[in-house]
């Protein structure tokens, strides 16, 4: 077992014991976020201002051509089917809905298998990278108890996942900081959870090596979760919608 099994077995103890809504078809999933990312496409990392975003993702269990919405700093935009999806985008990695994520494996050791067996290839990105991040991907959604509990447990089963000190998130909360670095591709994923109740409060992404577009330390994405609810409709708030 990694030394930050402990931590992680205390982070999957905590998520394993809250209370999680019931869920429906028709519903969708909600989560209010402060993010902040690094524009690449003039050859060099921008790295932008603070601003909000929202997501609104369809729980419908059967394929959609409309996953929901999405609110960056103001400007609404629809969230419809991935490329390709001609008959709409299932539930699953891509679009998680709570049914879906109530499918895995709650076992840790078949839910890591699992999890490597569908996570994307990816040139000069480490697999257990891959993973990784593929579980970081899904942790501001709104899920049952025992998936986040398994989620946190096979994480710890990764190699090269450590503990780091001094995390904070994309609004500077610090809080307790679980963390994986890539090789490959020179840079280290951080998961930032609370001191008080062991809850995920957000993430960060940064370089580790110098490249043509940075240098070691420049920050590429982070994130701050402020809210994670269920609502009957999509652009509509939680606790804003009329009975």
């Amino acid at each position: 077992m990694q030394p930050v099994s402990a931590l992680l077995g205390q982070i999957s103890d905590a998520a394993g014991k809250r209370d999680t809504p019931t869920v429906q078809d028709d519903q969708f999933s909600y989560v209010r976020e402060k993010v902040r990312e690094a524009d690449l496409s003039s050859g060099k990392a921008v790295v932008g201002p603070l601003h909000d975003y929202e997501l609104w993702l369809s729980q419908d269990s059967e394929p959609v051509r409309k996953q929901g919405l999405i609110r960056s700093d103001g400007e609404t935009m629809p969230l419809n089917a991935e490329f390709g999806d001609t008959n709409g985008t299932p539930a699953g990695f891509s679009r998680p809905t709570y049914q879906w994520l109530a499918s895995l494996p709650t076992d840790p050791g078949r839910l890591l298998d699992h999890l490597y067996a569908k996570a994307p290839q990816a040139e000069n990105r480490e697999r257990d990278q891959a993973v990784f991040e593929q579980i970081g991907d899904l942790l501001d959604q709104v899920m049952p108890a025992r998936t986040a509990a398994a989620l946190y447990r096979a994480a710890a089963k990764i190699p090269g996942v450590t503990e780091t000190p001094r995390a904070q998130d994309a609004v500077g909360r610090r809080g307790l900081g679980i963390a994986r670095s890539d090789t490959e591709n020179g840079v280290v994923t951080e998961w930032v959870f609370s001191t008080q109740d062991f809850a995920y409060l957000g993430h960060s992404t940064r370089l580790t090596k110098d490249t043509s577009y940075a240098e070691a330390g420049t920050l590429l994405d982070s994130s701050a979760l402020l809210e994670s609810a269920v609502v009957d409709t999509p652009g509509r708030l939680p606790g804003s919608e009329k009975k």
